[in-house]
């Protein structure tokens, strides 16, 4: 067993009342109490998360780059759908509405004036909603729109965005010793939280864990979300024609499970400090888990999605900020290089630098037909289906110029 402080948090004391009533509680269960729980969750809580006064750095803490890449690729499925006018972007995860200000503010300042889209943010926390009603509602009131869960929405046409969401999707815990797999759950005694093996009781999980690697190395700790696969066949349900761009830390299955993973992804944040302590003082710290995009992918085509796409930000950006570079270079030489192109120049090298989030993150991209093309941030990708380990199959998306390494 593995010992770890559960603090007395009113949390804390909720989550030790089920187990004394229950028993041990699967750890998603867990995970999902410390992360959303609607009071006390980290999610729920009022405080910065992203950013120098929050707990870690992401993809728009660099500044706007980022969001106007992104709008950018917007335009371009647009384009690719056949500019309908019904045309709608989805986004779950959005944390305090950066990332809609910044996308649709690139929209609205400098991009496509022929481009009428609705926004709708999915966010089921209150607390959230309102801070990102704060932020948008006044500025974009005819586009921005809320609903709490995707089975409110209708059927639409356009972009579902993730941004770190399925990362933060709560997990299953496996180990993997004296040649079986079984589970981690979570118990408790007076003065802490504990890890406590027990056999895989659900049919899904068992289903998961045939699909992975045999361990060389024991005793090996890796997950499995759930969750996530279920996430993409609803989001399938409710996209009529478009795409879905899922933009998270991740690997491909092999990757995920290479053999010296002994210890999985799991990982805490708090204040910028790193931790692998899931159970220490719930809702206080972030929890994550990078994404096996292999079985992302797979589910995604057994919801009916066509995988168009996978890369990492690196070569995203390159694609993607192609047109970009190619514009500050004639008004450069026009007439010398700008302030806002020193922004976009810095910020871009953040985004891309392969030592910190350029490999980090990656990009899948999915949509409704195989023939849709796809936007410029997966020109310079790798045949997807190879680099993910899926099985090959005939033509399927394109993007120009796209190159098979």
């Amino acid at each position: 067993m593995d010992f770890l402080r559960p603090g007395c948090s009113p949390l804390a004391s909720l989550i030790r009342d089920q187990i004394s009533r229950c028993g041990p509680v699967p750890f998603p269960w867990f995970m999902e109490q410390a992360l959303y729980h609607v009071q006390y969750g980290y999610y729920s809580r009022p405080r910065s998360r992203i950013g120098k006064e929050g707990d870690f750095y992401t993809n728009i803490s660099t500044g706007t780059t980022f969001g106007q890449i992104l709008a950018a690729q917007i335009v371009e499925m647009w384009s690719a759908l056949g500019k309908p006018r019904d045309f709608k972007v989805v986004e779950q995860g959005a944390e305090d509405g950066q990332l809609a200000d910044d996308i649709l503010s690139a929209i609205e300042n400098s991009l496509n004036p022929a481009i009428d889209l609705a926004y709708i943010i999915v966010e089921p926390i209150p607390a959230k909603r309102d801070e990102q009603r704060c932020r948008l509602e006044r500025r974009f009131p005819a586009k921005i729109h809320w609903v709490t869960a995707i089975h409110d929405l209708a059927a639409i046409n356009g972009v579902f965005i993730s941004n770190e969401l399925v990362d933060a999707m709560p997990v299953h815990l496996l180990e993997y010793r004296e040649g079986c797999w079984r589970e981690r759950y979570v118990t408790s005694s007076a003065k802490s939280f504990e890890f406590v093996d027990s056999p895989i009781l659900l049919s899904v999980v068992a289903e998961a864990v045939r699909k992975l690697p045999v361990p060389v190395q024991t005793p090996y700790r890796t997950e499995v979300n759930l969750n996530a696969l279920c996430w993409i066949s609803e989001v399938s349900s409710r996209l009529q024609r478009g795409f879905v761009l899922v933009i998270d830390y991740g690997f491909s299955r092999d990757e995920y499970y290479k053999p010296d993973r002994t210890e999985g992804t799991l990982t805490c944040y708090s204040r910028h400090r790193r931790s692998f302590n899931p159970l220490d003082d719930p809702g206080s710290q972030d929890m994550t888990a990078h994404v096996d995009f292999t079985s992302l992918a797979e589910s995604a085509e057994h919801a009916r999605l066509h995988v168009g796409g996978y890369t990492d930000q690196h070569h995203f950006m390159v694609g993607a900020a192609e047109s970009y570079l190619k514009q500050i270079e004639l008004e450069t030489n026009l007439s010398g290089l700008r302030p806002y192109h020193h922004r976009f120049l810095r910020e871009l090298k953040t985004l891309m630098h392969p030592a910190n989030m350029g490999m980090a993150f990656k990009y899948l991209l999915l949509g409704t037909d195989p023939k849709f093309q796809a936007p410029s941030g997966f020109k310079f990708a790798r045949e997807p289906r190879r680099s993910l380990g899926l099985q090959p199959l005939g033509q399927g998306f394109s993007a120009e110029g796209a190159v098979s390494k």
